[in-house]
């Protein structure tokens, strides 16, 4: 009689290996962290305009223009009347502290989010606008040559 030699069991209860993400890996360079939520709500605190000046300086004009370009470029509010996106980021930036002082941090609500959306609701505002003055101004004969007329 001849017998099979007994092969080694396999737990089957082990835990299978991750699977791999796609994509490019996450850096870990935030720039709207949660000192950019206490920076806003010490600058809405403050009533002194030195001590406001130097907080919006060190510690909230970064996180704004990195928003503002971010939301430029993932969006593509690309018909501006400004030279360069240098000048529309610098735009917005100026717009969101025009709306620092509505932000209620109270609320609940996040910086981030809240700035975001206002952001984004003002970039739309400008590029439909300004897509609007520009074809109002293109010349007659462009119309000639394009194909989609």
């Amino acid at each position: 009689m001849i017998t099979k030699p007994i092969k080694p069991t396999i737990e089957t209860n082990s835990i299978p290996p991750p699977k791999k993400k796609r994509g490019r890996k996450r850096t870990k360079k935030r720039y709207f962290t949660e000192d950019t939520d206490a920076a806003i709500a010490e600058y809405l605190a403050s009533n002194n305009q030195d001590e406001r000046d130097h907080i919006f300086k060190h510690r909230i004009y970064y996180p704004f223009y990195k928003l503002a370009e971010n939301l430029i470029h993932t969006f593509k509010f690309y018909y501006t009347e400004v030279e360069s996106l240098e000048d529309l980021k610098h735009e917005v930036v100026c717009f969101f502290l025009e709306k620092l002082d509505y932000f209620k941090p109270e609320k609940g609500t996040k910086a981030f989010s809240y700035f975001s959306i206002v952001g984004k609701n003002y970039l739309i505002l400008y590029n439909n606008n300004n897509y609007k003055k520009k074809k109002i101004t293109a010349d007659v004969m462009a119309a000639d040559e394009d194909d989609g007329v």
